[in-house]
């Protein structure tokens, strides 16, 4: 497997930054835990957050897309509560990762109270559509009960806080920590996926 295979990039004082398998190695030996949670905050915010940031008035009058971000944002749910739970893969969890990630957030409890997982995530992932009446929307409250609407652009703001606790519990939490052995275990399995 190539060392060089880019986990994370980001750009810093004017030049990409690239964290390759080689280097992602060197801060894990170091116990280089700002580093990894850079790294972490970038793999996932310009994967899943930033794309749907573009400031520009053509792409939000015509191209922003809520369906698109909300696709985005069951991807990040699924992965970043795979890292908190050390699980190599998601194949199993199904509706658990999902009411277990919103358990996590005040602001997200809400949709524990209905099958995201099965009627938003599965829908989009597997039909291309929600099911169940529910609609998105880019306006609006994050998720309107009564109208079954969930407001995409609300939802990604929020995961972005998710993300930045998340990174921050890494910052904080000792080494040997619960939450860094699920985040090395987690680390293992996207490197071993990484040999193709």
């Amino acid at each position: 497997m190539p060392s060089s295979t880019i986990l994370s990039n980001y750009w810093e004082n004017g030049k990409e930054v690239k964290i390759d398998i080689g280097k992602y190695q060197i801060l894990l030996k170091n116990k280089d835990k700002d580093a990894i949670a850079k790294m972490i905050y970038y793999r996932f915010s310009n994967r899943y957050i930033h794309p749907f940031k573009y400031n520009h008035q053509d792409y939000k009058k015509y191209y922003k897309n809520g369906f698109a971000m909300m696709a985005s944002a069951c991807l990040m749910i699924e992965a970043l509560e795979s890292f908190y739970n050390g699980w190599e893969s998601t194949e199993e969890t199904g509706d658990k990762s999902f009411k277990s990630f919103f358990g996590k957030f005040k602001s997200l409890r809400i949709f524990q109270s209905f099958k995201f997982y099965k009627l938003i995530r599965c829908g989009l992932l597997h039909q291309a559509e929600t099911t169940g009446g529910y609609k998105i929307s880019r306006n609006g409250q994050l998720f309107n009960e009564s109208s079954k609407t969930i407001k995409a652009v609300k939802l990604h703001d929020e995961l972005e806080k998710c993300l930045t606790a998340y990174c921050d519990l890494l910052r904080t939490k000792e080494w040997d920590s619960d939450i860094w052995d699920n985040f090395r275990i987690k680390m293992r399995s996207i490197i071993k996926n990484c040999k193709g």
